[in-house]
């Protein structure tokens, strides 16, 4: 064979090498669909960014008016933070326990954490580098890339989707339930429906308040250390009925309660991704 060919053949070898490189997604430019966060060990999953209505034409009052909402891809805990998870907060900082620590009914270490205040919340998510989600957020995620339905799951929900008010089907708990007992959503996400109340950072004022943390001009400044204004609940939990399950529902807390637990966020740019 002559030199000549050889060298053809080389540079024809190298190019297929070099167009296949150019059809792979570049590491710099893509996020991984799930992270295990370095603080606490929880596992995340990537919520991509979108574009969705939200709130309620036939729900209440003040889940309307419906609106455009466009959020920046995110990463949210796949399940409520759990009572083990809060208790390596505790340990590591010296918080005080939730006022249910002791309470057999709700302090199964794999049970979502209840009788947390706001401020617990985001004292935790701040130890543990992340953030409350917006109530946009929140909801976005729970309807797990399904439009116009009333559930995470679709347009029904019965104790087989969810830890909700009485035990049938497959929701055997009277209280709160081990994390990820029932299917996740559209997102890999479990509970968004039942089990416990999700606290969100938003205040509640009887209206739609922020869309996005961008559009949010209190997002991101120092919360004063107070329970004096209502906070959003999303999600419904254990003692609920399906009216309180719908992913446009919303609820609002001065303090806690058993009912009231949460998970935490991460921006793209909190995970160096």
């Amino acid at each position: 064979m002559k030199i000549a060919d050889i060298l053809l053949i080389g540079i024809v070898i190298l190019g297929i090498s070099a167009c296949s490189q150019s059809n792979e997604k570049s590491p710099a430019t893509e996020h991984p669909n799930e992270i295990v966060s370095e603080i606490d060990g929880t596992t995340m999953v990537l919520i991509p960014a979108g574009t969705f209505e939200m709130g309620s034409t036939t729900g209440d009052s003040d889940e309307q008016p419906v609106h455009t909402v466009t959020l920046d891809a995110f990463y949210m805990d796949v399940y409520e933070v759990t009572n083990a998870h809060y208790q390596e907060f505790v340990e590591s900082t010296g918080y005080p326990q939730p006022s249910l620590s002791h309470n057999p009914r709700f302090n199964a270490p794999d049970a979502p954490v209840v009788g947390v205040k706001w401020h617990d919340a985001t004292a935790y998510a701040a130890w543990a580098n992340k953030r409350l989600p917006t109530e946009a957020e929140w909801e976005y995620a729970a309807r797990g890339n399904l439009t116009g339905k009333l559930y995470p799951n679709g347009d029904i929900i019965t104790g087989m989707d969810a830890n909700l008010g009485g035990t049938d089907g497959t929701d055997t708990w009277k209280w709160t339930a081990p994390v990820g007992s029932f299917p996740p959503n559209g997102y890999n996400l479990y509970d968004m429906a039942g089990n416990a109340w999700e606290w969100c950072f938003d205040e509640y004022n009887g209206e739609f308040y922020n869309q996005s943390p961008q559009n949010n001009p209190r997002f991101g400044r120092e919360i004063a250390p107070d329970n004096e204004n209502f906070r959003i609940l999303r999600g419904g939990g254990w003692g609920g009925s399906p009216e309180d399950l719908r992913v446009a529902d919303r609820w609002y807390h001065l303090s806690s309660g058993s009912t009231i637990g949460f998970r935490c966020v991460k921006d793209i740019r909190q995970t160096g991704e």
